[in-house]
């Protein structure tokens, strides 16, 4: 009696284990450690290596496996384990050729008397290919945010730093080893108090995306910072913007005391971009511009100004653009009186590239209407000079020649000697007069 249950036993055994590794879902194999020939194989495992049972029990496991793996293939069936043991990831082989990964599982058996491996041989190719593809494009992000000049970084929704660029350790003067993993605002105390933290915390909690500028004092820094909510926390880009804004800073005193020295001034001064837009200007220009147009204005349009006289003045600010200096006199009416005005107009220079232009414009109607006048008398002074060089000293140079035809010594009439003798001095000294004009005139 005992001995027949102990036969049903080994039997029942037996039926349970071939159920078990046939119906398997995972695809299982048997081979003999000694000659590798398969031994058994399962459902699944055909179904995998496309072989129907026949062909891949003609087989032995070098065949599902490229020839250089052979020599870890072997080295791998010589390590004897009696329990299940993680191998790891293979290469195998299909009946088409087509290579894929498998995850092995194995253990030593005995089978039909043999010294054999059962293996399982779990198909991973999708999986390992899907996180290649991701480390793939995990790398390819870190390589792009590492060649970015933004510094960057990124927080979880415990504001705990999960990244950060090298340009971020440039700027925060800090290694990314000490700032990974830490809570942002541990780590930078100060800006607690700041915009960084009303930001930061407007941008996660309504998750939406912010901009602004900020100063980090502890480090004298000043960032242009552009926030975007992602799903378990924030990134952050941020430009090092410090020296433009000591910049700006320094423009904006500069020219807040050059506007002090330009507005006490009558010249009309400004300067523009090649976009035509302001830069600058002192108050004497904006009050002629409020004249002209009737508004404060921005930016010089074809609209304020009419189609010729935009294209005019277009003309001059051109040339200067060009990088040449140069001056012109314009002349308009204001207030129904006519003014004249020497405008200079000035290339602004920048690493030797023009980026504007500074025009003075300075009221000389009164010097223009002495020069004119003083003109306008030079040449009446010219037109006498040539009067009496051309018409007075022709007759003259007439009466000096008749009076060298009198003969003084056979005149018989005293008188008319003493006539003759006078005309002829007085004629001299009139030539000598018309000569000197004439030379004067000429000077």
């Amino acid at each position: 009696m005992k001995a027949g249950n102990h036969t049903t036993k080994k039997i029942n055994e037996a039926i349970d284990y071939s159920w078990v590794f046939d119906e398997s879902p995972a695809p299982m194999y048997i081979f003999d450690v000694d000659t590798f020939q398969f031994l058994a194989v399962n459902e699944a495992a055909l179904m995998q290596y496309r072989y129907t049972r026949k062909e891949f029990l003609s087989l032995d496991a070098t065949k599902i496996r490229p020839i250089e793996e052979m020599p870890s293939l072997k080295k791998a069936v010589s390590n004897i384990h009696l329990s299940y043991f993680d191998y790891g990831r293979w290469n195998h082989i299909r009946k088409n050729g087509e290579l894929f990964i498998v995850h092995i599982y194995a253990h030593s058996t005995t089978f039909n008397g043999r010294n054999a491996r059962i293996v399982m041989a779990i198909d991973i190719d999708k999986k390992v290919k899907a996180e290649e593809a991701l480390l793939e494009k995990k790398i390819e992000i870190e390589d792009i945010l590492e060649s970015i000049t933004d510094g960057f970084l990124a927080v979880n929704n415990q504001w705990e730093v999960t990244y950060i660029n090298k340009e971020a350790e440039k700027i925060f003067n800090c290694r990314r080893e000490d700032l990974l993993g830490q809570n942002l605002w541990s780590f930078f105390p100060e800006s607690k108090d700041g915009k960084f933290y009303r930001e930061y915390h407007r941008a996660l909690e309504n998750q939406e995306s912010v901009h602004f500028e900020g100063y980090y004092a502890p480090l004298d820094l000043w960032g242009d910072i552009h926030v975007y909510p992602k799903k378990d926390g924030l990134s952050v880009y941020f430009v090092d913007i410090t020296e433009k804004k000591k910049t700006q800073q320094k423009i904006l005193q500069d020219e807040q005391n050059l506007r002090a020295i330009i507005n006490n001034t009558k010249d009309i001064i400004w300067s523009i971009d090649k976009e035509n837009n302001i830069i600058s200007a002192n108050e004497a220009f904006y009050n002629r511009m409020q004249l002209i147009t009737g508004k404060k204005i921005t930016k010089i349009t074809k609209d304020d100004y009419g189609e010729a006289l935009f294209d005019t003045w277009k003309e001059y600010f051109k040339k200067a653009f060009k990088g040449e200096y140069h001056k012109i006199i314009w002349s308009e009416k204001i207030n129904g009186n006519e003014i004249y005005e020497q405008v200079s107009f000035n290339p602004i220079f920048d690493n030797n590239q023009t980026i504007g232009v500074s025009c003075i414009s300075r009221d000389i109607t009164t010097q223009y209407k002495y020069t004119q006048m003083i003109e306008k008398q030079n040449e009446q002074l010219k037109k006498i000079s040539y009067i009496q060089s051309h018409e007075v000293r022709a007759p003259l140079s007439s009466i000096l020649g008749l009076v060298q035809l009198f003969n003084m010594e056979n005149c018989s009439d005293e008188n008319n000697k003493d006539v003759i003798a006078l005309l002829q001095q007085a004629a001299e000294k009139l030539d000598k007069v018309v000569r000197k004009i004439t030379n004067q005139a000429k000077q």
